[in-house]
């Protein structure tokens, strides 16, 4: 009964104007449009995500020196400084693989390949994790250098922070 209703509502308003079936043809072709546009928008954000993310190990270095440097200078006695941080190693990069395993009756074969997706640059291994390189070493050059107190603050704060034994930290007076 409500079904047939409805049914008859709408073809009154159907058949009463033919302009009220225009303005619903243009109203659903413009909510098309926008969702089509919106799609279009938010590939191109994901893929700008997935660029910046990569940092070079220049860019990571001096990032941490610059860090470092900011936060040490700001302990009581340190006064002017200067940081150098050492590396154990570069970004490395584990990559998906799909591995396939063939068990014969006498031999196991295992056959590993990389997920590849296409992407602006062509063919791409699938990028899972990134991991930045350790901390090896850290060097600081300060006023305050040549103070016991300052030199094991400083030492301190610089072991927690990159998780290294206090034999890879140097602290030093900077020259007049």
């Amino acid at each position: 009964m409500l079904a047939s209703k409805i049914k008859d509502g709408l073809m009154n308003f159907i058949s009463s104007d033919s302009k009220h079936i225009k303005i619903i043809v243009a109203i659903g072709l413009v909510g098309i449009i926008l969702i089509f546009a919106s799609n279009l928008f938010d590939a191109d954000e994901k893929k700008t995500e997935i660029n910046d993310t990569s940092i070079s190990y220049e860019e990571y270095t001096t990032q941490l020196e610059k860090r470092l440097k900011d936060l040490i200078s700001s302990i009581d006695g340190v006064g002017e400084c200067q940081v150098m941080i050492t590396l154990e190693n570069t970004t490395e990069s584990v990559y998906a693989t799909d591995v396939e395993i063939k068990n014969d009756d006498e031999t196991i074969n295992q056959k590993d390949e990389y997920v590849i997706y296409d992407s602006e640059k062509g063919e791409t291994p699938m990028l899972i994790k990134e991991y930045l390189p350790k901390v090896q070493g850290v060097t600081i050059v300060c006023s305050g250098g040549e103070n016991k107190a300052v030199r094991e603050k400083v030492i301190q704060s610089v072991t927690s922070l990159f998780n290294i034994s206090t034999n890879r930290v140097s602290v030093s007076k900077i020259k007049s």
